[in-house]
């Protein structure tokens, strides 16, 4: 009896223990449950990011999301370059991750009809990238000679498929152009065009376009608004399908809070540059250039996704395309395809 005793005011003991214990792991679950992961966007380094940081800056993204009851934070991870991001993004790390139309349409290309098939969310600018030199003989992209080296940013950089798209059998072919690529960081780049050192010419992007005009003996040869017939995306936000499947309210969050965010840099662009050199500290550029360049810019940002149908015909003419693009509409997410593009 003493031992029957004993077992019961065990249980009795025990029972509210474990009970105490099945409730706190039922509380703990429905807090994981409730609690709701950030939304990460990559980002990377140069004006082209205006817009994504004057939304944060100007708590856009909150304002939009709460209004479309999206559940998540949407926040900014930067990036050093490319392909870190690109690898995040494939690890789910982050939910979108900016692409220049070439690397966006191979990597769509690469994944068609898979959950990681990728998907535009969203434009952010259309920087024109343009082609400069300092000689005054050279007027087009032919009168540049064999020996002549060209400067971009990187071999996988916009301006190198607007070169090839210039090239023809009279400038002497793909092969040439090859030999004449030189990879230099911009501000390398720009010194040895105005001291006529090393490179004939140079395929800008803003805003060191604007600072090499500055010269001079410094005139625009070409442009990839002229290579394309119209403004064409530098930038687009893209997710993989299964990420937009997920959040599918992220799309339009993104596009509105980054067309409110380009309307002020329009009618502000004082304070977006103040937001910009907050972001990305320069030792050659001010608040008042960079002032400068969002005036000569001020149409160039915005969520509508353009020059998909000319990049993606280009592509494929050059057999890097497994399967072509028919219409914009069809690689964007569908609040996207209501807006502009081309």
């Amino acid at each position: 009896m003493r031992a029957l005793a004993a077992l019961l005011c065990a249980l009795i003991c025990v029972a509210p223990c474990a009970a105490q214990a099945q409730g706190k792991d039922e509380s703990s679950r429905r807090e994981r449950q409730n609690t709701v992961a950030d939304i990460a966007i990559g980002v990377g380094h140069g004006i082209g990011f205006l817009p994504l940081y004057v939304a944060q800056d100007q708590g856009l993204f909150d304002k939009h999301a709460r209004a479309a009851g999206l559940r998540g934070k949407v926040v900014l991870r930067r990036f050093s370059n490319a392909a870190p991001m690109r690898q995040a993004l494939a690890r789910g790390e982050i939910a979108a991750a900016a692409y220049g139309l070439t690397p966006f349409l191979l990597a769509r290309d690469a994944t068609r009809r898979t959950p990681k098939e990728l998907v535009a969310v969203a434009g952010l600018t259309t920087l024109p990238l343009v082609l400069l030199t300092a000689r005054p003989n050279v007027k087009a992209l032919s009168d540049l000679g064999p020996a002549d080296k060209i400067a971009v940013p990187m071999l996988t950089a916009p301006q190198v498929t607007y070169l090839r798209m210039r090239t023809n059998p009279s400038f002497g072919g793909r092969e040439r152009l090859r030999g004449q690529l030189v990879v230099l960081p911009h501000q390398d780049a720009l010194e040895k065009l105005a001291t006529g050192s090393g490179i004939a010419a140079y395929f800008s992007s803003p805003p060191f376009t604007q600072i090499a005009l500055q010269d001079p003996k410094v005139h625009a040869v070409d442009s990839s608004d002229a290579i394309m017939g119209g403004k064409t995306s530098f930038l687009v936000l893209a997710s993989p399908a299964s990420v937009v499947a997920a959040h599918p309210r992220l799309p339009a969050v993104l596009a509105k809070a980054i067309d409110e965010a380009s309307g002020l840099i329009r009618k502000d662009p004082r304070r977006a540059a103040t937001i910009w050199l907050k972001r990305e500290p320069s030792d050659t550029l001010d608040a008042r250039m960079v002032e400068g360049v969002l005036r000569d810019l001020k149409d160039d940002f915005g969520s509508g996704v353009f020059g998909i149908e000319a990049t993606a015909g280009h592509l494929s003419r050059d057999n890097r395309l497994k399967e072509g693009v028919t219409s914009w509409k069809d690689v964007v997410a569908p609040a996207i395809a209501a807006g502009q593009g081309s």
